[in-house]
This record gives structure tokens, C-alpha cells and sequence, in this order.
């Protein structure tokens, strides 16, 4: 199974969970999933400026981004700047 790493500050709304193992083929599925197991992260997935990195690639255009069956997954919020 694929695995979502949660870093930062997105770890506040996991209560303190870091890894998830995930059985998605892509980010539109992987969005779905965090709706029945995380339900606050799913929104701020499919926000405007979330990218997700996917086996260390970034994707910002990402509903269909590929993942593998051993991918290792990031949620990158956005980034601002000041």
C-alpha cells in the first residue's frame, strides 16, 4: 500500500497522526479515502495552491496524478509569502 506522510502543521488536524496507508491510484482517489479517514484534510486537498508530492515529484495540478502501490505521498500546503 501507498503511504501519506503528514508533516507540519497539517498534523494538527490528525490528531497527531503522521502515516496513513492508502490503497488510492490517484489523488482524485486518495481524496475520497481522506474523507472516511480523515474528513478535514480531504478540502484543503482539493483547494487552490495544495500540491502533493508524489515518490519525491511535485504535482500541483494533482486530482489525477498517478500514485503507485508503493508510492510515499506529501501534502505540501500553500506556500505564503511575505
Amino acid at each position: 500500500m501507498a503511504q501519506l506522510i503528514i508533516t507540519g502543521s497539517l498534523k494538527s488536524l490528525t490528531n497527531g497522526v503522521v502515516e496513513f496507508n492508502i490503497q488510492a491510484k490517484n489523488v482524485h482517489q486518495l481524496v475520497g479515502e481522506l474523507k472516511q479517514i480523515c474528513p478535514s484534510l480531504a478540502p484543503l486537498v482539493e483547494s487552490e495552491g495544495f500540491a502533493v508530492a508524489i515518490d519525491g515529484e511535485i504535482y500541483q495540478d494533482i486530482l489525477f496524478a498517478p500514485i503507485g502501490e508503493d508510492s510515499e505521498i506529501h501534502l505540501i500546503p500553500p506556500i505564503g509569502a511575505g
